[in-house]
C-alpha cells in the first residue's frame, strides 16, 4: 500500500474487531461462506479478482473499487459480505 492508502486502511482497521494480513484466495472463500465480513485490497491485478467477483456476488456479497465502481480491472478493491459492511468500509476508506 502507498502511504495514503495505508492511512485510509488504518482508519478502517481501528474500527474492526480483528484484522488479518494475507490469506490470498482463502479469505475470499471465507467471506463467501459468511465467516468473515470484509476484505480490503490495493494493487490487485485483474486476473486475481475477476474470477472472485461472481463467487462473492453469488453468495450475496459486494465487490467494488474504493471509488465504488466495477472491480474487474483490479486496483484498490472492497469485498464485503453484505451492503452494510460495504457501505461502512467505503465511507471510512474514502473520507
Amino acid at each position: 500500500m502507498n502511504r495514503d492508502d495505508r492511512a485510509a486502511f488504518a482508519r478502517l482497521e481501528d474500527r474492526v474487531k480483528l484484522s488479518r494480513y494475507g490469506g490470498d484466495c482463502y479469505q475470499y472463500c471465507m467471506l463467501a461462506a459468511g465467516l468473515i465480513d470484509l476484505i480490503i485490497e490495493t494493487e490487485i491485478k485483474p486476473h486475481d479478482i475477476v474470477a472472485i467477483i461472481p463467487i462473492v456476488a453469488g453468495a450475496g456479497g459486494i465487490v467494488s473499487t474504493w471509488e465504488n465502481g466495477p472491480a474487474q480491472n483490479g486496483g484498490r478493491v472492497i469485498v464485503a459480505g453484505d451492503r452494510r459492511a460495504h457501505a461502512a468500509a467505503l465511507e471510512i476508506l474514502t473520507r
